[in-house]
């Protein structure tokens, strides 16, 4: 390469993936208000009783075009369904298990002992019951051992639990995004097999938004419109690495720390988001045209967290 000034734009770093989105169709389904994406929907009673049942599966997965991954899974998907509620619900979730290995189910909302959350193995049905007190945006994982391996092999999903009163900035366009991390060498026909070793060394082969390399590319961007609020649910569920989160040419007017109204930062260029944690980002762009979002960690975004808001009038 050329010594001298290298321009990092959208076209550049999102080749460099090698990949297009070609969406899966199995279990991807839009939820939340107009503009909302991509994680598939658990629904839920119309009562302050909400109840999830999730069936533990072995599924092979696309993560990208000519690449597949054998994947643990919550309901064929990675990530799995969404999780929505409200805050002071009642919430009661169920994992049936049919598989070899011993799984469990842990959402960061509830807060309960250890044991509710784990199924050992020969137990195929495991059912705990909380009360979501505090809003925010959640993850939720395996927690089986090992539970490095279990995260990394697909099994997480993201929780939201709305404010009682609503979000303070009222409606918006909704986009739930989750990031996670592939660990593996594709081999000549393009299978991942999970690398334990690169797992507990912190050394992803991809990163990736929503369970797929290049998954919101140029080609597939996610369309918003100038002037509206957009509200980002996001999570990084690792199992390793930070995310710094960023939108390049804008700002986040107010970002919920934990997805908590009580915990609000503003005009903040690019938010911090560890393993397991999660933030609302909300934002507007006041001019047509596209916006890449990004872990702006570069390594990062090269191995694939990337991709592109299109602003329409």
């Amino acid at each position: 390469m050329a010594r001298g000034r290298v321009m990092l734009t959208e076209r550049s770093i999102l080749t460099s993936t090698k990949c297009s989105n070609q969406r899966r169709t199995h279990g991807i389904l839009a939820v939340a208000l107009v503009f909302a994406l991509l994680i598939p929907s658990l629904s839920h009673a119309a009562t302050a009783q909400r109840k999830f049942t999730f069936t533990a599966e072995r599924e092979q997965i696309s993560i990208g075009p000519g690449l597949s991954y054998p994947a643990w899974t919550y309901n064929g998907t990675v990530p799995a369904p969404l999780m929505r509620v409200q805050q002071g619900d009642d919430v009661e979730i169920t994992l049936i298990n049919h598989t070899t290995e011993a799984h469990g189910i842990y959402t960061h909302a509830a807060q309960l002992n250890d044991e509710s959350f784990a199924a050992p193995l020969g137990v195929n049905q495991l059912s705990y019951r909380f009360t979501a007190e505090v809003p925010g945006v959640f993850d939720y994982h395996c927690t089986a051992e090992p539970v490095l391996d279990h995260i990394a092999e697909g099994m997480y999903g993201m929780m939201i639990v709305d404010p009682k009163n609503g979000w303070p900035n009222g409606k918006a366009s909704e986009v739930m995004l989750v990031q996670g991390e592939f660990y593996g060498t594709p081999d000549a026909h393009g299978l991942i097999r999970p690398d334990h070793s690169k797992m507990v060394e912190g050394q992803p082969d991809f990163v990736v938004f929503n369970g797929r390399i290049g998954r919101y590319d140029v080609g597939h961007p996610i369309p918003i419109k100038v002037g509206e609020l957009v509200r980002i649910f996001f999570i990084n569920i690792g199992p390793n690495l930070f995310s710094d989160f960023h939108v390049v040419g804008a700002l986040f007017s107010t970002v919920y720390r934990s997805g908590n109204p009580a915990d609000a930062l503003h005009d903040v260029q690019t938010i911090e988001v560890g393993p397991g944690d999660g933030a609302v980002l909300e934002f507007r762009v006041y001019h047509a045209g596209t916006y890449m979002f990004m872990d702006h960690a570069m390594g990062h975004a090269y191995k694939g967290a990337m991709g592109i808001f299109r602003a329409v009038q």
